[in-house]
């Protein structure tokens, strides 16, 4: 939130974060196939209503995910310098190639929100280089 109120944003990151190729952040109208929402609202329904087991909580993230849609849901937690924000990401084979497939929902400044996904897709890239070797042994 702002001193204008909730600034609501949303970006998409296409299938193009396959194993080393550019990623361009897109708009997107919803979250991982979900209607869009306020993070804290979303976090709420996750848990409350859907039941979601937590599977990471550390100082500035909580995580939790759906099994039935191998999706992991991240979340700000207060004092995160992107708070509220929450990340999508699902682990997609095509073939023999991985992709993560990722959506944000970002309601801080600008900059802060850039910096969040600019660090997701850090750790995306992580995950995939990992996944390439281990297919490689």
């Amino acid at each position: 939130m702002n001193a204008r109120g909730v600034r609501f944003r949303a970006l998409a990151v296409p299938a193009a974060i396959v194993l080393g190729l550019a990623v361009i952040p897109a708009l997107a109208e919803d979250l991982c196939g979900r209607p869009m929402e306020a993070p804290e609202a979303l976090f709420q329904r996750l848990v409350k209503t859907e039941k979601l087991p937590e599977v990471h909580r550390d100082k500035p993230y909580v995580a939790l995910h759906d099994k039935n849609k191998n999706t992991t849901w991240t979340f700000t937690v207060a004092g995160h310098p992107a708070h509220p924000s929450a990340v999508c990401r699902r682990l997609v084979q095509d073939g023999e190639r991985w992709r993560i497939d990722m959506n944000a929902s970002c309601s801080a400044p600008e900059a802060e929100c850039e910096k969040l996904v600019n660090a997701f897709q850090e750790l995306n890239q992580q995950m995939l280089d990992e996944l390439e070797k281990q297919q490689k042994k």
